[in-house]
């Protein structure tokens, strides 16, 4: 559940130096220039955040999720080219209790704790299959419908996003499957001499449909309730609605 996972338009043409040809160099300093249009590594940071929701027909159960380890490769010239990847921590999931509906079937366990056991993350599952289970994977396989070609990471005036769907595939729970999404992408302002960072969220909730990773009602030991999972259909739907706000800050410029 991520998951997830990417993560979010244009750009203004304004003349630049003879040897340059990018259509949107600004008047920053000359090292800025450099470095905004270079292509670069970025890690994502952990201020990130992953919002869930699982709405169901008598309310909704939300949470959140960190952000473990991630990465992105991006050249501001040629934004098609972007390879990512997210790591999310599922034992750290945190389930908003105070938001649950009334009634919500959630027995002795606090919600979190049942959160887990649906992702066989119980406290009574073998040590070996938690360490299995306890990561969601996003990788970005292609970005697709850019609202702009390119972007300048080092822009300061007011704001300058690019719109662009995001395909991939998202292994939760020890299976792979598709994920399409749409992001806003936009540079953040930083101080002066400070690492570039944008930032990439959400242009609207991402669908992870809890069949196509078999997440149902389970037990601590981590066996299947098929008479549970039915009766908590009620309250806590078949897919999450997954938004997400992720900060990347960037490396070096690539040579």
């Amino acid at each position: 559940m991520l998951v997830a996972l990417l993560a979010s338009a244009g750009c203004s043409k304004k003349a630049g130096p003879p040897q340059r040809t990018e259509p949107w160099l600004a008047n920053p300093s000359a090292s800025t220039n450099s470095a905004s249009g270079a292509p670069h590594n970025f890690r994502f940071l952990s201020d990130s955040r992953i919002h869930f929701s699982v709405p169901g027909r008598k309310g909704k159960v939300s949470g959140h999720l960190p952000l473990t380890t991630g990465s992105l490769a991006l050249d501001p010239l040629d934004l098609k080219r972007a390879t990512a990847s997210i790591d999310v921590d599922l034992t750290q999931l945190s389930i908003d209790a105070d938001a649950l509906p009334e009634g919500a079937p959630v027995g002795d366990s606090s919600p979190s704790a049942l959160g887990l056991q649906w992702l066989e993350l119980g406290a009574n599952v073998t040590a070996e299959r938690r360490s299995e289970l306890s990561k969601a994977r996003f990788e970005l396989s292609s970005v697709e419908g850019l609202s702009a070609a390119a972007l300048d990471l080092g822009a300061t005036r007011g704001h300058v996003r690019v719109r662009a769907t995001v395909v991939g595939t998202l292994r939760l729970h020890g299976f792979r499957a598709p994920l399409r999404t749409d992001v806003l992408i936009e540079p953040q302002k930083v101080a002066t001499g400070a690492p570039l960072r944008l930032s990439i969220h959400s242009a609207g909730a991402l669908l992870v449909p809890q069949a196509a990773h078999d997440t149902m009602a389970r037990g601590p030991s981590g066996f299947a309730d098929p008479l549970a999972t039915g009766r908590a259909a009620y309250w806590f739907g078949k897919s999450a609605r997954v938004e997400c706000e992720l900060i990347a800050e960037a490396g070096p410029p690539i040579a």
